[in-house]
């Protein structure tokens, strides 16, 4: 994996594209050249009050430039919607462990992948539905099932990528479907129009509630999951073991783990999200 970079890079354009939702892209060659579906990169933001870098999955890569889609929760995403075009902009990246980077794994893409995307962790499945499109084309079948609070956003590359592209909402009346993602995916597969198993593999993103609800319905399933961990970091790469989360071993040359592998007296692997994750096998994961 090529080593992350840090540098001011230009903001080409800051668009609010949903309620609070706001997509910039920056014009970065070597973060975009070196960049795999489910990493991220830092964002370093002017001013002493704000020392902390904000992580930021990156939504997509053309030519030089990268996306990256964030949704305004604080003071450090607010500070960046205020960002506009021609502006510099320090980052870091890439960075973390993305959802094809685990070691050992020689097995082929499977012809089937399920995406289950949540909010602010649809974005991230968008730049996964364009590498897989790229690499396999028409020989690997592309089902994207993505939940939103309200009007969904942020669907259109995903629905040029993938096969079949189905929304659900909680707000009634925004989406084809009212409920969360796995309601919508029991929804699906009951219709007949899904018949998934341990010959595809699903890529899942969002909020941890969303990622365990979806890791209890593959393993249901026997359909190996990947999930794009969501944890504060403190600094993106390591060092202050912050974002640190509970893992379990577990014996399959074929999805062998990353990061450390020797559990404590609890059986518990102790693994940092920023540079063993943020992807983890789900069924890797303490819930």
């Amino acid at each position: 994996m090529i080593k992350a970079a840090r540098g001011k890079y230009s903001l080409i354009k800051n668009e609010e594209i949903g309620p609070g939702v706001f997509e910039i892209n920056v014009s970065s060659p070597g973060i975009a050249e070196a960049a795999a579906a489910g990493q991220f990169v830092n964002i370093y933001l002017p001013g002493g009050e704000m020392l902390l870098p904000r992580p930021i999955g990156i939504a997509d890569v053309k030519g030089d430039t990268i996306a990256l889609v964030f949704a305004v929760v604080g003071e450090g995403t607010r500070a960046l919607s205020r960002f506009k075009g021609g502006e510099k902009i320090e980052l870091m990246g890439p960075l973390g462990t993305g959802f094809f980077d685990y070691p050992g794994s020689t097995d082929p893409i499977p012809s089937e992948v399920l995406l289950i995307g949540g909010g602010a962790g649809v974005p991230p499945l968008n730049f996964a539905a364009r590498k897989l499109k790229l690499a396999r084309g028409n020989s690997v079948r592309l089902t994207a099932f993505l939940g939103f609070s309200k009007e969904p956003w942020y669907t259109g590359g995903l629905e040029n990528a993938c096969d079949e592209v189905w929304a659900a909402s909680e707000t009634e009346g925004a989406a084809a479907f009212h409920g969360n993602v796995v309601g919508l995916l029991d929804s699906v597969s009951r219709r007949g129009s899904g018949q998934w198993g341990p010959g595809c593999l699903a890529l899942a993103c969002g909020p941890r509630p969303m990622l365990a609800a979806a890791a209890q319905w593959c393993e249901a399933r026997k359909i190996p999951l990947r999930v794009s961990m969501e944890e504060r970091m403190g600094c993106g790469y390591g060092a202050c073991a912050g974002c640190a989360i509970d893992t379990r071993p577990f014996r399959d040359e074929s999805r062998l783990q990353g990061g450390a592998c020797m559990p404590g007296e609890t059986g518990i692997v102790k693994k940092k999200v920023c540079v063993d994750g943020p992807v983890f096998w789900a069924d890797e994961v303490v819930w």
